[in-house]
């Protein structure tokens, strides 16, 4: 099966992503990993990306779809789940012919909104987050985490603040940027007539299952 997955921001620890993999039974592909990967060991592809990196350049479409094409020639065919990719609408049809080219066509695209009153609850649970000054890979999270000491990392007694672009007005605005991105690529798939959407609503594991369960009602038969 070859799915492409588009989840909302929101899901800090367990995603969607996680139970669609395992369901599915095909490999996750996030394009940041392929891309650190080629960086970590000097590949000629890596080596033009890091200098991308370096130069503050916005990735070009050419580069990207040279590490996709790289990954999935290099691929079994046993199918994969792209989260996040294609991220713009001018890499979708790099994207399509590519997959023409393998004769391995998508096969379903999934999107996972997140209704108002859900983003809403995202933004302030988020906005309630605090990071650790001493150590920002310490996080205390309000809705699984209990404090010993208030305002007191349970992990190294760091004081404990709210991340800089934490705030429920930057919170919304990340979600804004994202649906702009992600609106053109899906209408790019719906009129192939691949695209489903769901709410992410509920548990990781509910939301996936409702996306598997729309896949399947839309013609997609996973093992």
């Amino acid at each position: 099966m070859r799915v492409v997955l588009f989840q909302p921001l929101g899901f800090d620890r367990e995603t969607p992503a996680d139970s669609l993999t395992e369901a599915l039974a095909v490999p996750r592909i996030h394009f940041g990993s392929l891309l650190r990967t080629h960086v970590s060991q000097g590949t000629e592809l890596g080596i033009r990306a890091a200098k991308i990196i370096e130069s503050g350049r916005l990735f070009p479409d050419e580069i990207i779809t040279e590490i996709v094409r790289d990954h999935l020639h290099r691929a079994t065919d046993a199918g994969f789940l792209f989260v996040g990719y294609p991220h713009r609408v001018t890499l979708a049809p790099a994207l399509d012919e590519l997959l023409r080219e393998l004769g391995q066509p998508l096969d379903g695209v999934l999107r996972l909104r997140l209704p108002e009153e859900e983003k809403e609850r995202h933004v302030r649970r988020r906005a309630r987050r605090r990071l650790c000054r001493d150590d920002r890979t310490h996080t205390f999270e309000p809705s699984v985490d209990t404090l010993l000491v208030e305002g007191v990392c349970n992990a190294c007694g760091g004081e404990l603040h709210q991340g800089e672009n934490d705030s429920e007005s930057s919170i919304r605005g990340r979600f804004e940027s994202y649906e702009a991105m992600v609106e053109p690529v899906a209408q790019h798939y719906a009129r192939q007539d691949l695209l489903v959407t769901v709410d992410a609503v509920g548990t990781s594991d509910e939301t996936a299952m409702r996306g598997l369960t729309a896949l399947r009602e839309h013609g997609l038969r996973p093992t």
